[in-house]
């Protein structure tokens, strides 16, 4: 494990696999592009509902590169840090709570099924409360999102609530948006995941 601080801009995080780090222009490639589009990894994002182009890409990407501090937008690479593989997001940071929402994905499809999600989050916030003094964190998944909801129970992530019904999902029916919370003090660092001298 290792946390490499590089204010202002986001730190490079190395995990026991993965480097994660901000997202670069040069990085958005036209596979990154595919993959935000392919409804087998959107299904479960709120991006689903707009087709991405390189224009609405490099425009996000830009606005997080700008302020990291309302928000922490971190790409997950594999490979030595060579390949882009995932993404994992704290949308709305709440400072004066020391809280903020968390949500990721793994979109590369040779990149799936490894547990790089698990590993991913469990970096990224492991770095939100050792490094950044946040306090809690919350994830919101739609129900029968299975990925989602392992993932975030292997950080220590517990269901708190439901939205019932508030959402719709890919298949067009309505179903609960399950939210789900982690405090600093029930996380457990995983050596594992992290990799040895956490």
């Amino acid at each position: 494990m290792e946390i490499i601080l590089r204010d202002p801009r986001l730190p490079i995080i190395k995990t026991n696999r993965l480097l994660i780090r901000d997202i670069q222009i040069d990085d958005i490639s036209e596979e990154y592009i595919a993959w935000l589009n392919n409804p087998e990894v959107n299904k479960y994002l709120e991006l689903r509902f707009e087709r991405q182009t390189r224009e609405k890409v490099e425009a996000y990407v830009i606005s997080k590169l700008n302020d990291t501090s309302a928000s922490k937008h971190f790409g997950v690479y594999d490979k030595d840090g060579s390949r882009l593989v995932g993404t994992v997001t704290l949308p709305s940071i709440k400072w004066r709570h020391l809280s903020s929402d968390i949500s990721f994905v793994i979109g590369h499809p040779e990149a799936q099924g490894k547990g790089y999600a698990t590993e991913a989050v469990h970096g990224v916030v492991y770095y939100c409360f050792k490094h950044c003094g946040l306090q809690k964190l919350w994830a919101g998944y739609y129900d029968g999102h299975v990925g989602s909801a392992k993932v975030l129970a292997k950080n220590g992530f517990k269901e708190e609530g439901r939205l019932v019904k508030e959402l719709i999902n890919y298949t067009g029916k309505r179903v609960d948006h399950v939210l789900v919370g982690l405090l600093a003090d029930d996380f457990v660092p995983n050596e594992k995941l992290l990799g040895i001298g956490v």
